[in-house]
């Protein structure tokens, strides 16, 4: 009982982390790719001396191919993460973010060529109705309307990278997270106009990787060894009410009402999805 009281904690301290990055995002007065590369940089540096603290850290070397899917996925993901928190709200950002369960599902059903039941799909679709809202929300804005697409994308990616790492046969997570930054560093450094950076922005970006990427992701990673995936996915969702608060008591920056209405269906939909039992997903005949 107190492993799994300990397991829950941590997996909301990592939603709490996860949160944080529209926050430094914020504090941050340089252009998104610079952001890219320098908070890439810091979390492959923070990665690489983890990997190394572990006692079989040759073996984590050897990446499979799932492992090198999910790295590239997650590394699209970031690339697309960080300039959509600079072109719609974090609100959104977050809302549009906390459809990863149901895009994973119904993406692994296709991948596998499985039948998703009906309740999946009625599901997904109330998933679409909450997301149209919100993209509904930024139809006057052409910039907050390619903030949104990038932040569907983002989903999309980190379902991939989902389902290609559940593939992989990798024991740690941390090699895959080390190749992730990597591109996306590379990323950063070739879009990037300029990299300069002064003391204060260091500080700000090297605390954004250390707490949003390698203290959030420790934590995930502890707990859901000992959780079941649906309530380490149930939990994980505190990190969409918390990214709106932060974005709120430090910018000012309030939800609009679609964003509001649209999450609200988004994560009903979701938590529907994680509580509610599963009906059979069976093979599709050839």
């Amino acid at each position: 009982m107190r492993r799994e009281l300990l397991a829950r904690l941590s997996i909301l301290l990592a939603a709490g982390f996860f949160s944080s990055a529209g926050f430094f995002v914020g504090f941050l007065d340089m252009n998104v790719w610079a952001i890219l590369f320098w908070r890439s940089l810091f979390a492959l540096g923070l990665t690489s001396l983890f990997i190394t603290m572990q006692p079989a850290r040759f073996t984590l070397l050897h990446l499979d191919w799932p492992a090198i899917l999910a790295a590239v996925s997650s590394a699209a993901a970031t690339i697309a993460f960080i300039p959509s928190l600079r072109l719609t709200s974090v609100a959104n950002v977050a809302v549009i973010h906390g459809a990863l369960p149901l895009i994973t599902v119904v993406l692994s059903g296709l991948i596998r060529d499985e039948r998703i039941c009906r309740r999946t799909i009625s599901l997904c679709v109330l998933v679409a109705v909450g997301t149209i809202v919100i993209f509904a929300g930024s139809t006057t804005s052409g910039t907050r309307l390619a903030g949104d697409g990038l932040a569907l994308m983002m989903t999309i990616f980190m379902a991939v990278m989902t389902i290609a790492f559940k593939r992989s046969h990798l024991m740690s997570v941390l090699p895959m997270v080390a190749l992730s930054n990597a591109i996306a560093m590379m990323g950063g450094a070739i879009m990037a106009p300029s990299l300069a950076l002064d003391g204060k922005q260091a500080l700000i970006v090297s605390c954004f990787a250390l707490f949003q990427i390698s203290f959030g992701l420790i934590l995930y990673a502890r707990g859901a060894r000992l959780l079941p995936p649906p309530e380490t996915a149930l939990l994980s969702l505190c990190e969409m009410p918390l990214s709106a608060l932060w974005a709120w008591l430090a910018f000012d920056q309030r939800p609009t009402l679609q964003t509001i209405l649209g999450g609200g269906i988004v994560l009903a939909a979701v938590i529907a999805h994680l509580t509610v039992p599963k009906g059979r997903i069976v093979p599709t005949e050839e």
